[in-house]
């Protein structure tokens, strides 16, 4: 009787190959980018949500190595005080089957773009604007991770995931994170991390990327 098993990676790793193994999926998320804190007082902008892409078909198990090499990109971190500028979430790969790209992270002057993907990720808001809502995808129930929000203001959601909310049910395949409210970080799986608040608040880090595989088996008789 055939049965299914999700591997789930939040770090990188290696994929091993089971014997019973007769075909695969992957769904990734790339990592969030941070948000920024403002050059003077005020607001500062939100950070780009890392992308989602889901493999379209099965890729049978002939066609799979023994092991294959999981990447998943960190998270990038929110600017401060001292260190402005957010920096970029990292790209997450499955060897050469997959690969998603991580969000950007804000600057003083523009807000960070969403992370390349079969659905890119939301962008981040404007001072005092609202990071991108990304909807859900009926077409195959995916959803990309919202942006983060400009400082002063709300993330972006993802699908009925709202902002800054992380692990959302069916976050394995299906649900992303909301991307952080002003100064938060942004929700896992991805979201956008929040634009900071001067002179008190920093900007939020983005949320970790991650890979997963759903492996379809053979029961052993």
């Amino acid at each position: 009787m055939p049965r299914s098993r999700l591997v789930v990676f939040t770090s990188s790793g290696t994929w091993t190959k089971d014997p019973k193994l007769y075909a695969i999926r992957i769904v990734g998320r790339g990592s969030g980018g941070g948000g920024s804190w403002p050059s003077g007082s005020g607001n500062g902008y939100g950070g780009g949500a890392g992308g989602a892409s889901k493999t379209q078909r099965r890729i049978a198990a002939r066609d799979l190595p023994a092991t294959v090499d999981v990447v998943i990109g960190a998270a990038g971190v929110g600017g401060n005080s001292s260190t402005r500028n957010g920096t970029s979430g990292g790209d997450c790969w499955f060897g050469t089957f997959l690969r998603v790209g991580g969000g950007k992270g804000a600057t003083t002057t523009s807000a960070g773009v969403g992370g390349e993907g079969v659905y890119r990720g939301g962008n981040g808001g404007t001072p005092g604007a609202a990071g991108q809502s990304k909807p859900l995808r009926p077409s195959d129930y995916l959803s990309s991770p919202g942006g983060g929000a400009g400082g002063g203001s709300a993330g972006g959601s993802s699908g009925a995931v709202p902002p800054g909310a992380s692990l959302p049910i069916l976050w394995q395949t299906t649900q992303s994170g909301g991307g952080g409210n002003s100064g938060g970080a942004g929700g896992f799986p991805a979201g956008g991390g929040g634009g900071g608040q001067a002179p008190s608040v920093p900007a939020g880090a983005g949320g970790g990327g991650c890979i997963t595989v759903i492996e379809y088996l053979y029961d052993e008789e």
